[in-house]
């Protein structure tokens, strides 16, 4: 897998659970191995929370993979933002930023 890969990247929340279990999911043209750094961070009347997670996760081609899942509990007015940077062969292929899923 090379580092200029074009990679899709979006954020899902598994329904009916509470709190709200968020997952990120990517979707490589090419088979290979994904690292990921997240950083979520969530802001509101009870204070600041943030939650950091990193690893690796096989991708297959044109399939979209799960890299971690995590829960988070959010308030009307909390605010929340997840930053996730993804690395193929040691090389940074891309940084996403991405407001907090809300349970619909």
């Amino acid at each position: 897998m090379t580092a200029d890969i074009n990679l899709q990247v979006w954020l899902d929340i598994i329904p009916g659970t509470q709190p709200s279990v968020v997952v990120p999911y990517v979707k490589s043209p090419t088979s290979g191995i994904v690292q990921y750094q997240l950083n979520a961070t969530k802001k509101g009347l009870s204070g600041t929370s943030s939650i950091s997670q990193s690893g690796g996760v096989r991708v297959q081609a044109d399939h979209p993979t799960a890299l971690t899942r995590f829960s988070m509990s959010l308030g009307a007015q909390d605010q929340c933002k997840i930053e996730l940077t993804l690395f193929a062969n040691g090389h940074e292929t891309g940084t996403y930023q991405f407001d907090c899923p809300r349970p619909r």
